[in-house]
């Protein structure tokens, strides 16, 4: 995540004004980097330390650190249903989608955990090369099933549009067996989590007529991917490298 001052906009300021609101601020997710999101930002760093236990700098600014600090504190801070933790890695991942699905992202997570369901965000974003890998598992003798029929450049996850998911359970083993009902609500986790996207406009594989994709979203805008591809090549893209959509 980039460094963010006053005066920024845009999606990035979005995911941190999430995140502060999380920790007890009361921001318009605008995206605006103004003085209510300066003074939210002085009061988390006035009563937060760094990951080394090292105050953090009541600047108003957001480096690294204070990144860390919010990413932290969303992981022990937030009132969740007693089974439910939220999950560093997820937090780590939900960074790297697209920036005009950062925000958008981080309360579909944030929904899902409040219905009491754990889960994990498996990918997210991924390079030409590891779609290539992952296209090659179960073809050409090499092991595994084959779980993908998109090579490099032609998967959403090349684009930061796309989300793999599975259960994570309370003592932090992973499933992806969709009809766990694990908080005991008489719904499959699996079907809340699927609902809970679908709601933002989200795509789920799991409906596809054909070759279903059950731990896969996604949210396109309406490109296909033969134009993404063009838009990459013709380096339309902005300072993170993703296509501007």
């Amino acid at each position: 995540m980039k460094s963010l001052k006053p005066g920024d906009k845009g999606e990035e300021v979005k995911v941190l004004q999430q995140m502060l609101n999380l920790q007890g601020a009361n921001l318009k997710i605008d995206g605006d980097y103004g003085k209510g999101t300066k003074a939210a930002v002085i009061q988390f760093q006035y009563t937060h330390t760094d990951r080394q236990g090292v105050p953090l700098n009541p600047d108003g600014k957001v480096g690294s650190k204070t990144w860390g600090a919010l990413t932290a504190a969303e992981s022990s801070d937030r009132n969740l249903p007693p089974d439910v933790k939220r999950d560093p890695v997820t937090i780590r991942r939900i960074k790297t989608i697209h920036p005009q699905l950062r925000a958008e992202l981080l309360e579909i997570y944030n929904e899902i955990l409040e219905r009491g369901v754990g889960v994990r965000f498996t990918s997210v974003l991924r390079s030409f090369k590891e779609q290539d890998a992952i296209y090659a598992q179960g073809r050409w003798g090499n092991p595994g099933s084959i779980v993908s029929h998109a090579r490099g450049g032609q998967s959403y996850h090349n684009y930061g549009l796309a989300v793999d998911f599975c259960l994570l359970k309370s003592n932090g083993q992973v499933s992806w067996n969709r009809s766990d009902d694990l908080d005991r609500d008489g719904q499959s986790d699996w079907m809340e989590i699927a609902s809970a996207f679908k709601m933002y406009g989200w795509e789920w594989g799991g409906d596809w007529n054909s070759f279903k994709d059950y731990p896969h979203v996604q949210k396109t805008f309406g490109y296909k991917i033969p134009r993404l591809l063009q838009l990459k090549a013709e380096n339309r893209t902005d300072d993170e490298g993703y296509v501007i959509l």
